[in-house]
Parts: structure tokens; C-alpha cells; sequence
């Protein structure tokens, strides 16, 4: 992962101010391709500053041992446009124009450095612009990885990330004065990719139409939300319940399962089982810990058997943990299968295992972090299958950081990955035998395969997912040779951390989701729902937000046969949303079902949108009621990928079914390879109750034929 800091500071030291160009069209809402050019746009016809001017960077300065984030260098204790700086490697330089910024979308700052200043480094960007009044400026920033901001030399944001770039991951108030006004940018970085995102939003001054107007058009990611407010809407219909471990139970779930006697099993990271006893009371001091099993390394992920049973993922091997004389302690360890290679490199984590009907064993292997070497140990980047026996098959490849594999309920496997280098953003995976998912490094691995000679050991990239050249997008090609996810989950809205999927199995224990896919979030602390379906034989479908305000990183998910989601948690390496290290909590539906978007199915014109209880049809009918944006990603080795060929589609019809249960929306020029964002506006009940989640993005990869 990679460290960004961002910090937009006034200084003292005056400077040249570059003007905004006032273009000669009337001050009015001016729509153009991106949500971020119209905001810029409309801003210049009001006559107000949109940060487009004459962008400068210095660097770069060192970052060694993580120092940059605090430390002060001279560009923020003022600007003198003729300093000159002693940065990393001893090297000078001074302040110089940066041609290539670009507002509204993710800037790619490496190429300014030679590749030994690349790593554990700071750079600054400046800009300078006038104002005709004073007002206030919101402003939308993303960092890989940490952000400070100052403006107008106060500082106003200080927060320390890892993590790659996305537009949304934080928002600023500047207080634009009239007349001059600065802003810096420090973006410190660590490995990996070194990136900044910045660009103007809506301000208060415009008036309330054209804000109304391009949320409408272009509808906000909202990514930076009060999720109190959103987990306190939620908790209505589903309720979070905290088990309360013992102080020596470092509880950094890895895996979780429960046995037939209704006791759950999780095991860690720091290499312990614990054993958990009346896991769904909500009696507190009925819940008890006891310790399974200790001395393994770093588990992430089991199996259970039975009560005395459990097979469990250790980084180097999968082993079998069995309690021979039913004390409650495991007394043998015997390791099943270690075939696959670990070189040391800490990203090297193994995940699993799934388990089929015919007691096959389905492992993940994450490849190593960052650079050209990410597959130097046997097998990483694929998923392998071991049998019962211990022999191990390569079985599927491609693989990025796929922390969560199991099996549906109709007996197909599914992985989620996680963003980073070939890799969009998070995304979920019908996993099957033999075929590639776009990860690059584990291809030096097919010439030792069963499929060597059968798949191509290389793969060309640099176009969309919906076949299109790129970057400029004027051109269709072929798509990319490759498996493509199910679902993209949308970076920042949906999460940013995918871990492990799970199905709902409770036949309704668990409100009217049953058969659908939950999905955990290690960064944002939350679960993410997914509604599947076939469309030519294609997996394909939506995913929803569903419960946020969790204490810790969601590391993984089961469910119990009291029909609690069991959520085990951690947030080492990472760091999450919730303010706890790590833990174990439940989610428990309170018998009260929400007006929610149950599924999307899509048609030969467009969608149909079910939900959960009937709508008032007054309010779903209106064209304006439902509106459509889609995007689409480019396959690229960069560590993520943004939205790109972003459209506003035009919804030409909706129609309410006659129990008020479905709206059929009528989308023209539907697309292949492309995430269709969805959002709803003014949709209620027949009795008043608003839509709890008002969006859903559908990843489109075959259309109904």
C-alpha cells in the first residue's frame, strides 16, 4: 500500500496569481461529459474561481520511516516561486509548472520523479488563483495515501491513509477570500503507485437549481457521508449486537464457522482458535471464549467438520485441527497440503478454504506487494484445489488480493478481489477451472500448469472494459481476453476493501434478502449486499449498500443458526472505519422490513427494480423519479483505475407494476462491460416510507438477446 498526504495551505509569501478566464456565455448551468467539468464550467459563467490555473509541484522531498506526513518542509512555511530545495537522494530543485494536472481526475505523479525517488517521498503542488468575492468552495479529494489540507494558511484536515487514490475519499470547505488565495497539496508516498485526486463541487452560492440540476445529471458518489446517520437508519431494521471478548482474547478474525452444536469457531491472525460459546445470546455474561487451538501462522480462514474438527489456512499450509479427547483443546496438528511457495513478503496471505460437495478444498493465494515481483513464490495469484487426500491441482489464475472465496447455494465458487495493480477496483468473481481474471504476475506460473500450451501465458490490456481504446476512447476494440467480474463494486461507495462473500442460507431468518450475496468491507467497516442473476449463462447483477456503523474492518462474514450475520473483524495493516482493532459482532434483523431495491434484473429495453414493498406509484412514475449514470474501467497494470466514460443515460419510461412492487425503467443503448449506476429520487411506500438505500449499480456484462 502507499502513503498520500495531501495539504492545502495558505501562505505568507506573496506570488503571482493566475486569473480565472470569465468565458462569454451567461451565468448558467453549462453541462459538459464529466460531473466535474460541469461544476467547473458553471463556476466560470457565475464568474467564481474553479481551481483550473497554472498548477506547480516541488520534489521530491523524503518520506523515509513514514517522516513526511508530519514534517514541515519549507514549501509550507511559505512560496517564494524562486526557492530552491534539498530533497530526497540529496537532489535540488525548485518550483516548476505541472503541464499534465488535471482536474476531476486521478493524477498520476510518479513520472515527475526519477524511478529511485519514486518510494518514500513527498511532493508539493501549489496553485494560486483571485476571487471576485468571498465564499465558500467545496472541495472533493482523494490521496493515496495521506491528507492533510490547509487553506489559506489554516490547516483544516490531517488524516493519515493507506490507500490507493478514488475521487470523494474526503472533502474540504475551503473559505475562499476576495482577492487572492492559495492552496497546496503534499502528497507523501510509500510504494506502489503515487496518485491525487482534486476537484471542485457544488457550492451554496449557485443557485439551488443548478446544484439540484447536476446532481441529477451527474449523481453524487456521496462517499464522504455521515455514516452515523446512515447506520442510525439502518439499525431499525437491523440491529448490532457486540461480543464482548476476554482481555487476553486478541480477537483479529481470520475465519469463522460454526460447529453442529451451535458453538462458532473463529480463528486469527495472530495464529490462535478461539471457541465461542452462546454466540447469539443477548445475555452478556452468557457469552463465553475459550482457546482452541494456538501456534499457528497467521490463520485466514477455516473449515469446520465437526465439534472436535476443523481444518484451518495458515499462510504456508492447510492443516487439520483435531480435539482427540473432547477437552475443548485441539491435540493434533497434521498439515493436509503446503505446495504452495511463501518467500517472506508480507502480502503473501492465503484465504479459505472453500469447501464442495466431494470434500475438495479451495484455496486463494495473494500475490506479493507492489512492483514486478509479485509472483516470485509458487502459485500466487491463483486459486488451487487440494483433495481430500492433500494433492494440489492449480485450478484458476489471475487472482489479485482475493480475501474471501466460497461456494452459492447452487454449488458455483465465487471469490471477491481487491483493488490495486490490474485491478479497477473491487470487484466479485464466479470463479471457475482454468480461467484467467486479469491479474497479470501469476501468468509466469501457467507454463507449470496443467493448462500450459491451452491459455495464454500473456494477455494485452490498455482498453475499457466495454471495448473501447484508451485514453481516447473514440475507437471500439476487442474487450478484454479475460473473465469479468460479476459485480464491480464502485470505488468509495461501495467500500474499498472487499472481503469475504456470503449467502444468505436462513430461509428468511434474516429478512426478505434470502438467496441474496453479502459482502464485507475491511476499510469502511461495513456489509455491502448483492442480487445475482444469469443472463446467457453469464453470472451478472447489482450490489447495494446494507449495514454500515460496524466497529472494525468486516473481515468475515457467516451466518448462525440463530440467523445472525456473524461478522469477525480486524484492522491491522489497513486501519478501518469505527475506531476498534478488532472484534466480533453479530447483525440480527429486528423483524421490521425496510423499503429497499430488492433486486435488478435487466431487460431488452432497460431494468426492472423490485423491492421490498409496494410503492406509491405517484411518486416511482415520474421520468425524474429514476435516473441513470454508467461508467466503465480500463484493464491497465495501474494500481486501480477511475471511472471513466462516465454518461448521464436518458431514462425515456417507467412504469409501475400493478402490486406496486416493481418498476420497469426503459434505458436505451445499453452497453457490454459497463457499471450502471442507478439512483432514485422522491420514491416512497404507499404509506410514506422512503427507499432506505435510493442506489444501486448493476455491472452489465451480457445483454438479453
Amino acid at each position: 500500500m502507499r502513503t498520500l498526504a495531501i495539504a492545502l495551505c495558505g501562505f505568507l509569501t506573496a506570488a503571482p496569481a493566475v486569473a480565472q478566464t470569465k468565458p462569454d456565455i451567461p451565468p448558467e448551468y453549462v453541462k459538459k461529459k464529466t460531473r466535474s467539468e460541469t461544476i467547473r464550467a458553471t463556476l466560470a459563467s457565475h464568474g467564481l474561481p474553479n481551481l483550473e490555473g497554472k498548477w506547480l509541484y516541488a520534489g521530491p522531498f523524503d518520506n523515509a520511516d513514514k517522516e513526511g506526513f508530519d514534517k514541515a518542509y519549507p514549501p509550507e512555511k511559505g512560496y517564494d516561486p524562486k526557492a530552491t530545495f534539498t530533497g530526497k537522494n540529496g537532489a535540488t530543485f525548485g518550483w516548476k509548472e505541472f503541464p499534465k494536472f488535471k482536474l476531476g481526475e486521478i493524477v498520476d505523479l510518479a513520472p515527475l520523479f526519477p524511478a529511485n525517488a519514486r518510494t518514500d517521498a513527498v511532493v508539493y503542488l501549489y496553485l494560486e488563483f483571485d476571487s471576485p468575492k468571498a465564499f465558500t468552495l467545496p472541495l472533493s479529494l482523494g490521496s493515496d495515501d495521506t491528507l492533510s489540507v490547509f487553506t489559506n494558511g489554516t490547516r483544516v484536515l490531517h488524516e493519515d491513509h493507506t490507500r490507493p487514490a478514488a475521487a470523494d475519499q474526503a472533502r474540504v470547505d475551503m473559505k475562499v477570500k476576495a482577492g487572492k488565495n492559495q492552496l497546496l497539496i503534499k502528497i507523501g508516498q510509500y510504494a506502489g503507485g503515487w496518485e491525487v485526486y482534486v476537484s471542485p463541487e457544488t457550492p451554496s452560492v449557485l443557485p439551488a437549481t443548478i446544484a439540484k440540476r447536476i446532481d441529477r445529471d451527474f449523481p453524487e458518489p456521496a462517499v464522504v457521508q455521515s455514516q452515523s446517520a446512515a447506520a442510525g437508519n439502518e439499525a431499525r431494521f437491523y440491529k448490532i449486537v457486540t461480543l464482548q471478548q476476554p482481555q487476553d482474547c486478541v480477537l483479529e478474525v481470520g475465519g469463522l464457522g460454526f460447529r453442529p452444536d451451535g458453538k462458532l469457531l473463529a480463528c486469527t491472525r495472530r495464529g490462535e482458535v478461539w471457541l465461542v460459546h452462546n454466540p447469539g445470546s443477548d445475555t452478556a455474561s452468557e457469552v463465553k471464549f475459550t482457546r482452541f487451538a494456538a501456534g499457528l501462522h497467521e490463520a485466514l480462514g477455516l473449515h469446520v467438520v465437526d465439534n472436535n474438527t476443523v481444518y484451518v489456512t495458515q499462510r504456508p499450509e492447510l492443516t487439520r485441527l483435531v480435539d482427540e479427547n473432547g477437552d475443548g483443546l485441539a491435540d493434533s496438528f497434521v498439515t493436509l497440503c503446503d505446495k504452495w511457495g511463501v518467500s517472506g513478503d508480507y502480502h503473501e496471505f492465503a484465504f479459505g478454504p472453500a469447501v464442495d460437495k466431494d470434500g475438495n478444498f479451495f484455496v486463494t493465494l495473494n500475490v506479493g506487494f507492489g512492483g514486478g515481483h509479485q509472483a516470485k513464490s509458487a502459485w500466487r495469484g491463483w486459486c488451487v484445489k487440494i483433495s481430500p487426500t492433500g494433492a494440489m491441482e492449480p485450478w484458476a489464475y489471475g487472482l489479485r488480493s482475493p480475501n474471501g472465496i466460497t461456494f452459492a447455494p447452487d454449488g458455483e465458487l465465487f471469490y471477491a478481489d481487491n483493488q490495486g495493480e490490474w485491478v479497477a477496483t473491487n470487484k466479485l468473481h464466479h470463479l471457475k477451472k482454468g480461467k484467467f481474471y486479469g491479474h497479470q504476475a501469476g501468468l509466469k506460473w501457467v507454463k507449470d500448469s496443467q493448462f500450459a500450451g491451452k491459455v495464454p501465458d500473456k494477455v494485452a490490456s490498455g482498453m475499457t472494459y466495454d471495448g473501447q481504446n484508451y485514453p481516447a476512447l473514440n475507437k471500439d476494440v476487442p474487450r478484454p481476453d479475460l473473465d469479468p467480474p460479476c459485480v464491480w463494486f464502485p470505488y468509495g461507495r461501495m467500500g474499498q476493501s472487499a472481503s469475504e462473500p456470503k449467502w444468505d442460507t436462513t430461509k428468511g431468518k434474516f429478512g426478505p434478502f434470502a438467496g441474496q450475496c453479502f459482502v464485507g468491507d475491511q476499510t469502511r467497516s461495513m456489509v455491502m449486499r448483492v442480487a445475482l442473476e444469469k443472463v446467457n449463462g453469464v453470472y451478472q447483477g447489482a450490489c447495494f449498500p446494507f449495514r454500515s456503523g460496524l466497529q472494525c474492518g468486516v473481515n468475515r462474514l457467516v451466518f448462525g443458526p440463530d440467523g445472525s450475520l456473524y461478522v469477525g473483524q480486524t484492522n491491522r495493516g489497513w486501519g478501518s472505519v469505527g475506531g476498534k482493532p478488532y472484534g466480533l459482532q453479530r447483525i440480527a434483523f429486528t423483524g421490521e422490513v425496510p423499503l429497499e431495491i430488492h433486486s435488478v434484473a435487466l431487460t431488452e429495453s432497460g431494468f426492472d427494480l423490485t423491492f421490498t414493498k409496494p410503492l406509491n406509484p405517484k411518486t416511482a412514475e415520474k421520468l425524474d423519479a429514476v435516473s441513470v449514470k454508467s461508467f466503465t474501467y480500463v484493464y491497465y497494470s495501474n494500481y486501480g483505475c477511475p471511472e471513466v466514460d462516465q454518461r448521464a443515460e436518458k431514462v425515456t419510461k417507467t412504469t409501475v407494476s400493478k402490486d406496486g412492487k416493481k418498476v420497469s425503467v426503459t434505458v436505451p443503448g445499453l452497453r457490454q462491460g459497463r457499471v450502471y449506476e442507478i439512483h432514485l429520487t422522491g420514491v416512497s411506500s404507499a404509506d410514506g416510507e422512503a427507499v432506505l438505500h435510493p442506489e444501486a449499480y448493476y455491472t452489465l456484462n451480457e445483454l438479453v438477446k
